[in-house]
């Protein structure tokens, strides 16, 4: 998280000029041989809602104009999940900021941060969908005339994150 945090301290652009950060990480997995309630189209969202409801609402528009939606899961969004999901990717260094952002992943499963994780395991097509869904969102967001509203209270920049 250094990387991200170091660019939020000391942006390259204005800060008011990032209209959202869309993040993904670990999106080539989530097959039900990955997790329990995983399947081909399973990718879990967090951070969505939780600065911009306009943002949250926008993802899941887009997702129901698809041919085949993904299937979103919220569960590790949930305040005060013990896994801290929220806090724990470089999504959350822009959030400090009131930086709309929308997290996207199938992480979690069982070879997560271990040396089995290998590149045979991942789900290609399922890793193009996510990818191709997330490209289609960053379009949408950049061709609003307007950036997302922030109606939810921002974080302190300089506090602790809380899930």
């Amino acid at each position: 998280l250094w990387g991200s945090r170091y660019v939020t301290d000391h942006m390259p652009v204005p800060r008011e000029n990032v209209v959202a950060q869309l993040n993904m990480d670990m999106v080539g997995r989530g097959e039900a041989s990955d997790l329990p309630v995983g399947n081909p189209d399973y990718v879990q969202l967090v951070g969505s809602h939780r600065l911009s409801t306009e943002l949250g609402d926008l993802v899941e528009k887009l997702n129901k104009d698809q041919r085949r939606p993904l299937k979103f899961d919220y569960q590790f969004d949930a305040p005060g999940h013990p896994e801290n999901i929220y806090c724990r990717s470089d999504h959350y260094n822009y959030a400090r900021y009131g930086i709309p952002i929308t997290f996207f992943t199938t992480g979690l499963h069982g070879d997560y941060h271990q040396v089995t994780d290998e590149p045979q395991y991942i789900n290609y097509d399922h890793m193009f969908k996510v990818a191709t869904f997330v490209r289609d969102i960053a379009a949408e967001v950049g061709n609003q005339p307007n950036r997302p509203k922030v109606d939810k209270p921002k974080p302190d920049p300089k506090g602790a994150c809380q899930q």
